[in-house]
């Protein structure tokens, strides 16, 4: 799944295995969902033929996600 012009605070009821966030040189920001890292990137990698270069890019971080790798709520660890 892509979640457009957003790195955070995704709104979804599909929870994917892997999420990766990715800027492009045009500032266009995305979030992307697949099996896993390889797959999130093969997403973000085709995105750069609208966007330009991928200019940076992480694992998505939330209370179900951990450096991109989903954990579910019950295993976050709040600092």
């Amino acid at each position: 799944m892509i979640y457009y012009n957003t790195i955070s605070d995704i709104d979804s009821r599909i929870l994917e295995p892997f999420r990766m966030c990715g800027r492009f040189a045009d500032d266009f920001e995305v979030t992307v969902g697949g099996n896993d890292e390889g797959d999130c990137m093969e997403k973000l990698n085709d995105l750069t033929e609208q966007h330009g270069e991928l200019v940076w890019y992480s694992g998505y971080v939330d209370e179900d996600y951990a450096n991109g790798e989903y954990i579910g709520r019950e295993n976050f660890v709040y600092d």
